[in-house]
C-alpha cells in the first residue's frame, strides 16, 4: 500500500475511535438550527475546498467539555474578544493559486452565540502574532474592514485578517482572498462549489469537498508531464471524469460517514468504477505479497503478522470497496448503539494491520542504526589506535613463531572503554587457551548487531584481510602486545574511499576473540556478504563514516572498495 493511502487510511480510522460513540451519545444531540449552514454567499467560484462544521455540537459534546475549557474562554476573552467555545458553526473555502492572486487564499466564515463587540473584536491579537497591519496600509488596501489585519509565520502564505459581518459572525483568513469577497459582498446565487455543500449536505455534523473541476486543467498539465508506467497510465484521466469528492460524518446518536466520489457523468462514474476496483485488487495483490514475505521470516513476531494481514486484507479491501449510485460513487461506514463495539473491534483490527508492519520496520530501522553507531565507535577507536601507536592495529597478534593469537577486537579494548576486560586476557596465549577461554562470554555489546541471528558471542563485524586491503596477514615479527599494522600514509587511495570493516552475513560470524576475519576474494567479492538483506550491507569506511551499500552494488565497485592503493577511483 503506498505511504500516503497508508497515512490516510490510518487517519480516517483513527478518527473513528477518537472520539468514543458511547461517550458521544451519552447527551441527547443539539437542535441543529435550520440556519447552519452559514457564509455560503462568501464562497467564491474557484474554491477548490470547501467544508463546514457544526461546531456548537463538538464544543458542547462532554467529552471536549472535560478538557480545560476555561482556558480557551481565558485565551479567546484576552486576544481574539470573544469566547471560541461559544462558536456554532463554521465554514470554510481554498482557492488555488491563479494569475491574478499566486498565492493560495483560505477563509472561514464564522458564527457564534456571543454577542461580538467591534471594540474588544481581535484586540489583543498583537501580542500572539508577529506582526498587526498598520492602519495606514489597511486604508491602502482594506478600508472597509471591520477588525484587525495581521502576519503570523504559521500562515507564512499571506497577510491574515479577521472582518466581523455582524454581531454574530465573523469572516477570516488570508487577507486577499477575504478583501476580495467582503468587497464584493455575498453573492446573489450561489458558486458551485457553495451548491455542492448545500445540496450534498445530509445534515453531517462535518462535511468537506474537493471541487475537481477548479483544479482540472492544472492537474491535466501536471500529469501531463509525468512519466507514468503502462500499468497505471488509466490513472492519469481521472481528473477528467471527477467532478468532485467529498467527506461527511455524523458523530451523534450513532456514527456514520460517507465518501462520495462525485463522477461528472454516468459514464465517467463507471470508468472511475473500474479503475478504483483495478486500483483495489493491486493493492491487494501487494498486500498479499508482503504477507508471504513475512511468512517466510525467521521472526515469529513477523511470522504472526503475515498471517493476521493474510486473514484480515480480503476483509479490509472489500469494506474499502465503494459502490455505484448513479454518477456516484459511495462508501458508507455506520454505527448503531448495537454494532459500536464489533465495529471498534474491526476498526482496531485494521489498524493492528495496517500498523504492526510500520512497527516491525521502525524496530529494524533502530537495529540499523544501533549497529551503525557501533560500527562508528569501532572506527573511532581504529582512529585513537592509530593516535597513539601511529599504526592501525594487526589483525591479529602473534607469538614468535607467527601463530595467531588474539584478534584486533581484545585489543582495541581500551579504545571502547573496555580496559578492565583487556587486562584479564593473557595476551601470550591464544584466544582458545584455557585462560582467555573464559573471557569469550564477556563479548562486549559494541561488537553485537542488534540485527544478528549469529551464536552467542559472535561478531559479524570484520575487517577485509588480504594484500593491499586495510589489513594484511599478520607475521611472526607482530607482537603480542600493542601489535601494529598498516598505517593510514599507505591508504594512497583515499580513507574515504577504502573500508575498514564490514557488516557479513550471519553464517560468516565469528568468535568475538578468535583471530578470523573476512578474507577477501577479489574474485568473488561478494562471498560471505550477504546481498538478500533489502536494505543492503554496512560498511564501515577508513575515515571512520559508516555507509549503507544496496545490494546491487558490483563486484568491481567491491574491488576498488576493498584495495587500499588500486589507484582507481570509486564510481559513484
Amino acid at each position: 500500500m503506498k505511504p500516503l493511502a497508508h497515512a490516510l487510511l490510518i487517519g480516517f480510522l483513527s478518527a473513528t475511535m477518537a472520539f468514543p460513540p458511547p461517550a458521544l451519545m451519552a447527551q441527547e444531540p443539539a437542535a441543529a438550527a435550520p440556519d447552519k449552514l452559514i457564509g455560503l454567499g462568501y464562497i467564491p467560484e474557484n474554491a477548490v475546498g470547501v467544508a463546514q462544521l457544526q461546531a456548537d455540537r463538538f464544543l458542547q459534546d462532554k467529552f471536549v467539555q472535560a478538557y480545560p475549557v476555561e482556558v480557551a474562554k481565558a485565551f479567546g476573552d484576552l486576544y481574539l474578544g470573544f469566547n471560541p467555545m461559544e462558536i456554532t458553526a463554521l465554514t470554510v473555502a481554498v482557492t488555488a493559486p491563479s494569475q491574478q492572486m499566486p498565492q493560495p487564499g483560505v477563509l472561514a466564515v464564522v458564527k457564534t452565540s456571543e454577542t461580538l463587540d467591534p471594540e474588544t473584536f481581535f484586540a489583543g491579537i498583537d501580542e500572539v502574532v508577529d506582526q498587526v497591519v498598520s492602519e495606514e496600509d489597511i486604508t491602502d488596501h482594506f478600508p472597509t474592514l471591520k477588525g484587525k489585519a495581521f502576519y503570523t509565520q504559521a500562515i507564512p502564505m499571506d497577510y491574515c485578517c479577521a472582518h466581523m459581518l455582524d454581531e454574530h459572525t465573523f469572516i477570516i483568513g488570508t487577507m486577499g482572498l477575504v478583501s476580495t469577497v467582503v468587497k464584493a459582498g455575498p453573492n446573489a446565487d450561489l458558486t458551485a462549489p457553495a451548491k455542492m455543500l448545500a445540496e450534498g449536505n445530509q445534515g453531517s455534523d462535518v462535511m468537506a469537498i474537493f471541487n475537481v473541476g477548479a483544479v482540472r486543467d492544472l492537474a491535466n498539465q501536471a500529469l501531463s508531464r509525468q512519466e507514468i508506467p503502462p500499468p497505471f497510465g488509466m490513472f492519469k484521466q481521472i481528473p477528467n471524469y471527477t467532478e468532485s469528492v467529498s467527506v461527511q460524518m455524523t458523530c451523534f446518536d450513532g456514527f456514520s460517514a460517507m465518501l462520495k466520489i462525485n463522477g461528472v457523468d454516468e459514464p465517467s462514474a463507471k470508468r472511475l468504477e473500474v479503475m478504483i476496483q483495478s486500483a483495489m485488487d493491486m493493492g491487494k495483490q501487494v498486500t498479499m505479497m508482503q504477507a508471504n514475505e513475512m511468512l517466510q521470516s525467521d521472526d515469529e513476531i513477523q511470522v504472526a503478522m503475515g498471517k493476521y494481514q493474510q486473514r484480515v486484507t480480503a476483509k479490509m479491501f472489500d469494506a474499502l470497496t465503494p459502490t455505484r449510485e448513479g454518477k456516484s460513487l459511495v462508501l458508507k461506514v455506520e454505527q448503531d448503539k448495537d454494532s459500536i463495539a464489533g465495529a471498534n473491534v474491526a476498526v482496531i483490527g485494521i489498524l493492528v494491520a495496517l500498523l504492526l508492519p510500520a512497527v516491525q520496520q521502525a524496530r529494524s530501522a533502530a537495529r540499523r542504526m544501533q549497529s551503525s553507531n557501533n560500527m562508528k565507535q569501532i572506527g573511532l577507536a581504529m582512529h585513537n589506535y592509530h593516535d597513539t601507536f601511529g599504526k592501525l592495529p594487526a589483525q591479529a597478534s602473534t607469538d614468535k613463531d607467527g601463530k595467531k593469537l588474539l584478534s584486533w577486537r581484545v585489543h582495541i579494548l581500551p579504545f571502547v572503554e573496555q580496559q578492565a576486560l583487556y587486562e584479564q586476557f593473557h595476551l601470550d596465549e591464544p584466544w582458545d587457551s584455557e585462560h582467555n577461554k573464559k573471557l569469550i562470554a564477556n563479548m562486549p555489546g559494541v561488537y553485537r548487531n542488534p540485527k544478528s541471528n549469529a551464536p552467542e558471542n559472535e561478531t559479524t563485524y570484520l575487517v577485509p584481510v588480504g594484500k593491499d586491503l586495510a589489513f594484511e596477514e599478520p607475521t611472526k615479527e607482530t607482537r603480542e602486545k600493542f601489535p601494529l599494522g598498516t598505517r593510514f600514509a599507505q591508504f594512497t587511495d583515499g580513507l574515504s574511499n577504502t573500508a575498514m570493516a564490514v557488516n557479513v552475513a550471519d553464517e560468516a560470524s565469528v568468535i568475538w576473540t578468535k583471530p578470523d576475519d573476512l578474507e577477501v576474494d577479489l574474485q568473488n567479492p561478494w562471498n560471505h556478504l550477504d546481498d538478500t538483506a533489502p536494505e543492503g550491507i554496512q560498511v564501515l569506511f577508513c575515515d571512520g563514516s559508516v555507509q549503507m551499500l544496496s545490494p546491487n552494488t558490483t563486484a568491481k565497485f567491491l574491488q576498488l572498495l576493498f584495495q587500499r592503493n588500486d589507484g582507481q577511483p570509486l564510481p559513484r
